[in-house]
């Protein structure tokens, strides 16, 4: 009874950490600016600074604009959430008041946001990419302004913020990334130039990036990216821990071997007793060592089975993803494995017995 009580709590357990939540961990939503139809952007800098653990980065934008127009006007629009602190913005070096769109605004028309109408659909809403063939449908009253005075001719705007990492938990390992959506410029009036300049000396670790080789630097202190047309819908800063041989080994080798291989030694291990059973008992009707070894052992396989993802996670460490679902489902073959491994095991018990008897 206690042995089964034993059995029935660590099945229990599996159940318990059983991971069907969703593989991301979302970080920080932001993108470049929208802009009005009376503004256009000559170019956009972006500035990245990564922290020591790459779970924080100072990003730093700033957009130089030209202004066909003079007098007080809502000249860009952001989308940024999930973000550390405060989200600041600086018109011509003087900070500004950022507040999310006014409720009451139902309709771009006859708003101060009309001239932002070329921006959105019908349904005052706008598609923005945070990853491959990966968008979110946002409503312009999503977006955050500000109004400023501005007079005919260039102007200077630059927002900063604190953004917080991404996490993927799809593979063993956990794999980190921070993303900027570059997708509200395909909007805008006309586009100048885009530089990325991107901060890694804090952190001394591999990272790679979706934007290709750097225009100057190098990706593990200061590097730098020029373009003069849009590189994609989002930009992408990646980082992958590292593993030791061990856990790279059993991640190779995977869970469907690791069960494999156990299974057979176990099963060579039963054999074994079986023959040793029959050949001490060559008279005997029934094998207690072939029936409690046939209940037991497919039971064990299929437990393996769940506990080898334990396995690789332990070697793996603190970065493991630990998600793999509901691993428990396994139990379900019991009632097929166990009578097959039954079969097949008397049928060999058999013939030994017999092979005993007839010398």
């Amino acid at each position: 009874m206690k042995h089964l009580l034993a059995t029935f709590l660590l099945l229990f357990g599996q159940l318990c950490f059983a991971n069907m939540a969703s593989p991301y961990r979302e970080g920080t939503f932001s993108s470049s600016a929208f802009t009005s139809k009376n503004i256009d952007i000559l170019n956009e800098k972006i500035f990245i600074k990564l922290d020591s653990s790459f779970e924080a980065a100072l990003f730093k934008i700033e957009y130089s604009i030209k202004t066909d127009t003079d007098g007080k006007q809502i000249p860009l629009m952001f989308h940024a959430v999930d973000y550390n602190g405060d989200f600041k913005v600086w018109v011509d070096n003087k900070l500004v008041t950022v507040s999310s769109v006014p409720s009451e605004y139902q309709s771009i028309s006859n708003s101060p946001f009309q001239n932002f109408s070329n921006v959105f659909n019908k349904q005052n809403k706008v598609t923005i990419y945070w990853g491959h063939r990966s968008g979110f449908v946002y409503n312009f009253k999503d977006l955050k302004y500000f109004e400023t005075t501005l007079s005919k001719g260039e102007h200077k705007i630059r927002v900063e913020y604190t953004a917080t990492a991404w996490l993927d938990l799809r593979q063993w390992v956990s794999n980190y990334s921070f993303r900027y959506s570059l997708s509200p410029a395909q909007f805008w009036k006309s586009f100048g130039s885009l530089e990325v300049t991107l901060d890694a000396t804090k952190f001394k670790k591999t990272i790679t990036t979706n934007f290709g080789n750097p225009s100057s630097g190098k990706l593990d202190s200061i590097s730098v990216w020029t373009f003069k047309k849009l590189p994609g819908k989002y930009l992408q800063i990646d980082f992958v821990p590292k593993l030791d041989s061990t856990a790279e080994t059993l991640m190779n080798i995977g869970t469907s071997k690791l069960t494999l291989c156990f299974s057979v030694v176990i099963a060579i291990l039963h054999l074994v007793l079986i023959r040793l059973f029959r050949k001490r008992n060559p008279q005997k009707k029934y094998s207690w060592v072939l029936i409690v070894g046939s209940i037991l052992i497919p039971f064990t396989m299929l437990y393996f089975n769940m506990y080898s993802y334990d396995i690789i996670d332990n070697a793996i460490g603190e970065e493991a993803s630990h998600y793999h679902g509901y691993t428990f489902f396994v139990m379900v073959l019991y009632p097929i494995l166990m009578p097959l491994y039954w079969v097949g095991m008397w049928l060999i018990d058999k013939l030994h017995k017999e092979k005993l008897l007839a010398t």
